[in-house]
């Protein structure tokens, strides 16, 4: 048995909580490892002490008034609105981002209308394809091929 097992068993033990098999094999582990064996002997002096603790009566009538007093917050007004808060605010944001992406796309296409209408369709489809902002490519290479065919014939 590991160490991090027995320490988690330490409290079922002090409970009498463990079947026979776990209480023999952390019996055996505690008699080998003496770190786990003063985190026992701790735990035990502990619950000495609680044991021994003077004992104090509620007053009449407390458990009522306590969980009375939880039964009311859990039904507060105000508990139902901060739930709604994170929502409204979720809401808010993927609504915005909805506004910015429309009018990103709205503006997009008025400046592409724009430009098609003054250069033409053929124009735009030429200069997105161009290899002109690259370095010159000789006519033999798949680059120069890719010009050639993609310059404007000029038969009618």
């Amino acid at each position: 048995m590991k160490c991090r097992h027995a320490k988690k068993l330490i409290s079922w033990y002090v409970d009498d909580e463990l079947s026979p098999d776990e209480k023999k094999d952390f019996d055996f582990h505690i008699q080998e490892c003496a770190t786990c064996r003063e985190e026992l002997e701790e735990t035990q002096a502990l619950l000495r002490i609680f044991a021994s603790a003077e004992r104090f009566s509620a007053p009449f009538g407390f458990t009522t008034r306590v969980l009375g007093n939880l039964g009311e917050k859990e039904e507060s007004p105000l508990r139902g609105l901060l739930a709604v808060k994170p929502f409204f605010l979720r809401s808010a944001q993927v609504a915005f981002a909805l506004v910015v992406i429309t009018i990103g796309i709205i503006s997009g296409n008025l400046l592409l209308a724009e430009r098609t209408d003054t250069i033409g369709q053929a124009a735009v489809v030429q200069e997105v394809f161009s290899l002109d902002l690259f370095q010159a490519t000789p006519p033999d290479s798949i680059g120069g091929i890719y010009s050639t065919l993609m310059r404007p014939s000029h038969e009618s």
